[in-house]
């Protein structure tokens, strides 16, 4: 993860970016549509320490909310860890300007608290299956989760069976033959 850098941000350009992906009535397709990504990949990463350095002085649900989208930030972020645009553009424009929204009205700040505990819940992954953390150095697999509310939640699981699953296939009991 990127350091905070000393570079001015240009609020103009990310929100001219994010809105591109998210007002278009058409996507742009090919490398014009993999640079888009990575303009807002790069907004993203700019955003991310700057948000969480202010996340510690936030107070009530404006911390909580920070810390969730942070979460997902790092997530996507880590899909990007290859350099290959995997993550989906409306994602990233989301992303963007969730960050971008939250650096900019961050709500009544206070003095810093927790910040260790806020970068801990950040980087830590729970197993979607056990719900338990998955502990560093620990096998683990990417999954989306099916879910009411979305096309899929992204998460993480234990690589070994940690909880006991139904079987994809049950079995029938013989059935008597029709007259």
């Amino acid at each position: 993860m990127p350091e905070n850098t000393l570079l001015p941000l240009d609020a103009d350009t990310i929100r001219t970016a994010y809105d591109s992906v998210l007002w278009a009535p058409r996507l742009p397709t090919g490398a014009e549509l993999d640079t888009l990504k990575q303009q807002l990949q790069g907004h993203v990463q700019l955003l991310v320490p700057d948000v969480q350095d202010l996340a510690p002085r936030m107070r009530g649900e404006m911390r909580r909310l920070t810390v969730h989208v942070l979460v997902r930030a790092f997530q996507l972020l880590e899909e990007y860890a290859d350099g290959t645009p995997a993550c989906d553009a409306f994602d990233l424009a989301t992303m963007a300007r969730a960050l971008l929204t939250l650096y900019q009205h961050p709500g009544p700040l206070g003095k810093p608290t927790g910040a260790e505990e806020i970068a801990e819940e950040i980087r830590r992954r729970l197993c979607g299956a056990c719900r338990e953390p998955i502990a560093d150095g620990e096998p683990y697999e990417r999954r989306t989760f099916d879910s009411d509310s979305s096309d899929g939640i992204h998460g993480y699981v234990h690589t070994e069976l940690c909880v006991e699953r139904p079987p994809l296939l049950a079995p029938v009991p013989p059935q008597g033959l029709c007259p």
